[in-house]
């Protein structure tokens, strides 16, 4: 054989090889986001020390893998709004739970006056005395709880808890909530405004597999703030 098509033959060879060693990278990395393609169901139960269901508790899930593209994607995609409201002297929700970097909108719904702040660390601000309008939204970058108040009515309690995960539910009046979660591991963490403390999973890393129930427990009596009644008229 002549050089040169020995060498021609010795390219041809090479790049083949080349080839399929570029395919065998490229399904190395993108194993993981095959892997866990799949979407499984956590479900939620939250009860109290006397086994009434508790709602306003707060689960965040975040992921310890690589979460795949589309997922990526469908997360990013999602406009991060929220809106924290203000009904009949209240803030509704009472507890609002958000994403980092999301916008808050603090429209007042009530045909008085709110005065609406928060000295947390996590967020602090002041929306000076409006009514019947929606202020200028916030944008919450840091992760953390932030309480909230008004200036003007002592009782109106509130908070946003901002999370670094996209992954989060709270519990309804029936003490439950379902999510949707990519295949895998992950961390997990338990919020309430009335138990800000406890950590009720008996792990905080677990793996959602398959789908998955949880009942937690915690180890005090949360009161319920259902219809709360001021008594100091309408100012």
């Amino acid at each position: 054989m002549k050089p040169s098509l020995l060498k021609l033959s010795n390219v041809k060879s090479t790049a083949r090889k080349l080839g399929l060693m570029s395919v065998i990278s490229l399904a190395v990395v993108l194993m993981p986001f095959y892997l866990h393609a799949e979407n499984v169901t956590a479900s939620i139960t939250l009860l109290d020390a006397e086994q009434s269901p508790v709602k306003d508790g707060v689960v965040i899930f975040t992921p310890l893998f690589d979460l795949p593209v589309t997922e990526k994607t469908s997360v990013s995609e999602v406009p991060k709004t929220a809106i924290m409201n203000q009904i009949n002297k209240q803030f509704a929700p009472h507890v609002l739970v958000v994403q980092k970097n999301t916008e808050v909108t603090f429209p007042n719904a009530d045909n008085l006056f709110h005065h609406v702040y928060s000295f947390s660390p996590t967020k602090q601000f002041e929306l000076k005395l409006y009514k019947e309008f929606t202020a200028e939204p916030l944008f919450f970058e840091q992760s953390g709880i932030v309480d909230i108040g008004c200036n003007i009515h002592d009782w109106m309690l509130g908070y946003i808890v901002v999370t670094d995960s996209p992954f989060f539910i709270k519990t309804t009046d029936e003490g439950n909530a379902d999510i949707s979660l990519p295949s895998g591991r992950y961390s997990v963490d338990f919020w309430h405004p009335g138990a800000p403390n406890e950590q009720p999973f008996a792990e905080t890393e677990i793996d959602i597999t398959a789908d998955k129930n949880f009942t937690l427990t915690l180890s005090k009596a949360i009161a319920n703030d259902d219809d709360f009644d001021d008594g100091f008229g309408d100012y």
